[in-house]
């Protein structure tokens, strides 16, 4: 345990050191936030439910595609390219205490990068009109799903970088994979029916973030990003082992 805070925090430690890091904090609740806005001002004759529309926001969405990529590309590429990493694999750690403390590290960014969304809601009912007083519930539940499939999609550019030597080289296929992931799942319920809409529908993270935003906790989207980051990180962590037999 000892091993693996000491890996956390010199992750955490190396995002905060960076200024990119603030810059790119801000960007994602300027550019979410000005998506919440735009769609509070839309006219509709049915009362305003926040805590179901902020999880649809395509911009929100697309900065936590950004940000997953942002946070991961370099964790593995850049090391590797560097050479640091051999030196870092020679004290005595495990790949898999190196596998985790970077992850978490990446997924406390993550949180606290996405975690001031929540105030949106309190705002917009504070200073607009039509707004219904939002479902705790409700809300608990989509941050829940959200920030779980963002642990997902963490794991995966996480795997991605651990087999990259370029962080540029990880940032495009990171990106260009979890969007697949996300827009496939999203838009092939509209084309496709029968079993296979279902099983695209069970994939889609924009349908569990409007089942979610209803306050419905299903039990199988949790069980999907839960499984899908641990397969992932140990994917990531059995890539790491491989480089004992190049």
């Amino acid at each position: 345990m000892r091993t693996f805070l000491a890996l956390f925090k010199r992750e955490l430690a190396t995002y905060f050191m960076s200024p990119a890091a603030y810059v790119t904090m801000v960007v994602t609740l300027i550019v979410t936030g000005a998506g919440f806005w735009l769609q509070i001002t839309l006219p509709t004759d049915e009362p305003f439910r926040a805590e179901v529309a902020v999880f649809l926001l395509p911009t929100l969405w697309l900065m936590a595609l950004i940000m997953a990529t942002a946070l991961t590309m370099r964790l593995f590429a850049e090391e590797k390219k560097a050479g640091t990493l051999e030196s870092l694999m020679t004290v005595p750690v495990t790949e898999t205490q190196v596998v985790l403390g970077k992850y978490f590290a990446a997924l406390a960014m993550y949180i606290l990068t996405f975690l001031p969304t929540i105030s949106y809601i309190f705002l917009a009912r504070k200073f607009s009109f039509g707004i219904e007083k939002p479902d705790i519930g409700a809300l608990c539940a989509g941050y829940l799903v959200f920030f779980l499939s963002g642990a997902f999609y963490l794991a995966t550019g996480l795997a991605v970088s651990s087999m990259c030597r370029n962080q540029i080289t990880a940032a495009v296929v990171s990106f260009a994979l979890l969007c697949g992931l996300f827009l496939i799942a999203a838009l092939l319920p509209f084309v496709l029916t029968g079993t296979p809409a279902e099983v695209a529908l069970f994939l889609s993270a924009a349908e569990h973030m409007k089942e979610a935003g209803r306050g419905v906790i299903d039990s199988r989207p949790l069980i999907l990003y839960v499984s899908g980051t641990i397969f992932m990180l140990f994917a990531t962590v059995k890539i790491l082992e491989s480089r004992r037999w190049i």
